[in-house]
């Protein structure tokens, strides 16, 4: 009984450690539910930010069609785009029928904003 109690507080100290560092590896992108994508493309940092990872929610949310590298798999590749940070934006809440699936439930704006920052990032 105590090693199975030791076992569960260990892998909820590793789970907060990895959050923790997931949350924190990237202090360029900072979000808020104000912020938009180009001031966080720009490196801005409104006063009550918490740190995004957009590299890290991409992995997490996308990856597993566009690829770990974006260079597409399933979905298409993501690199130069073209598009504004509003289409983007638009595209990641609301897919696209039959091809993506939309993203406005699951993500709060400040993580598609920090999103969109990264997927504009790829050259």
């Amino acid at each position: 009984m105590m090693a199975k109690l030791l076992t569960v507080i260990a892998l909820v100290a590793f789970g907060l450690a990895s959050w923790a560092q997931q949350t924190n590896t990237n202090p360029d992108v900072h979000g808020a539910d104000s912020t938009t994508a180009a001031s966080l493309a720009t490196n801005a940092t409104p006063a009550n930010a918490g740190t995004i990872n957009g590299r890290a929610l991409f992995l997490r949310n996308c990856a597993h069609c566009h690829g770990a590298t974006a260079h597409g798999d399933d979905g298409p590749d993501l690199h130069d785009l073209g598009f504004t940070d509003d289409w983007i934006a638009n595209r990641i809440r609301k897919g696209k029928a039959g091809q993506m699936t939309a993203f406005a439930g699951k993500l709060q704006r400040a993580e598609i904003a920090a999103l969109v920052a990264y997927v504009q990032s790829l050259k």
